[in-house]
């Protein structure tokens, strides 16, 4: 091996080392602003919705409910600004992470806030458990192939889509309306992956090739993720309580931890 074949291989084992950084502190934000979200979400919990009836503790909850009112605004507002400011360093050729992570830490404030806003314990209770969930995501994002990441977020979709149709016997026109765009959701998957599948992974944007997924992605499985999903969601809305529920919970999480075990493996 010459010095010329020695040194590239060196430059590329520190290019790849410096992605694996890079992935790897993304993680890092992306989990200390879940910590940080759900510590948030535990203290709103306590004094705006499981408040005692103590004139301190009323006051308290009632500061916080005016709060949230303009919380979702200021927050989206604020991302959007940081959003934009992003890019504009991005075409100067600047890099940094923590921009972005601040700004999607914004944008999660704004969603999350709005959500305990708008559906009070229901939407605490979703985002105790979607909030952990999100940064799991990011990880297997970051970590992972994207055909896993695809599975991973399509099963979650279906576990929240059970979850709304479950909660409180829950049965009315939001709940219809989620599982009409979680079929739509479903269809898309499906659909782009005909597409990727058909041009080798590519998309073309523009002019310009991205490539999504790689040559040897697993199609099939991306297929068999939107068929079971739908084939779950649709025995529970047919079904009801005549199995108990989780058994639907059961199919998702199932599949879910079958294709980590492949994806780790095939990472390897």
């Amino acid at each position: 091996m010459d010095n010329r074949e020695r040194t590239e291989k060196q430059r590329v084992k520190a290019e790849r080392q410096r992605q694996e950084d890079i992935a790897l502190s993304k993680v890092l934000y992306w989990f200390g602003g879940a910590v940080v979200m759900e510590v948030l979400l535990f203290l709103t919990k306590r004094y705006y919705i499981d408040f005692d009836t103590s004139e301190w503790s009323v006051n308290l909850a009632y500061g916080i409910g005016q709060a949230l009112k303009f919380i979702p605004i200021a927050a989206l507002i604020l991302a959007v600004l940081g959003f934009v400011w992003c890019f504009s360093r991005k075409r100067q050729g600047k890099g940094g992470v923590l921009p972005w992570a601040v700004s999607s830490f914004l944008l999660g404030l704004a969603v999350c806030s709005f959500l305990v806003y708008r559906f009070n314990p229901s939407g605490a209770d979703l985002l105790t458990y979607l909030i952990p969930v999100t940064a799991v995501l990011a990880l297997i994002y970051y970590l992972y192939q994207r055909e896993f990441f695809t599975v991973a977020l399509t099963c979650t979709a279906g576990i929240v889509g059970l979850w709304a149709l479950f909660k409180d016997g829950g049965r009315g026109a939001r709940t219809y309306a989620l599982l009409v765009l979680l079929g739509i959701f479903l269809v898309a998957v499906a659909v782009l992956a005909r597409v990727l599948q058909s041009r080798g992974g590519v998309l073309s944007i523009k002019g310009k090739s991205l490539e999504v997924l790689p040559k040897n992605a697993n199609y099939a499985l991306l297929y068999i993720t939107c068929a079971v999903i739908a084939a779950a969601l649709v025995a529970a809305l047919a079904l009801g309580a005549v199995v108990t529920v989780m058994v639907y919970y059961a199919v998702p999480v199932a599949w879910l931890l079958i294709m980590a075990v492949y994806y780790t493996v095939k990472l390897m």
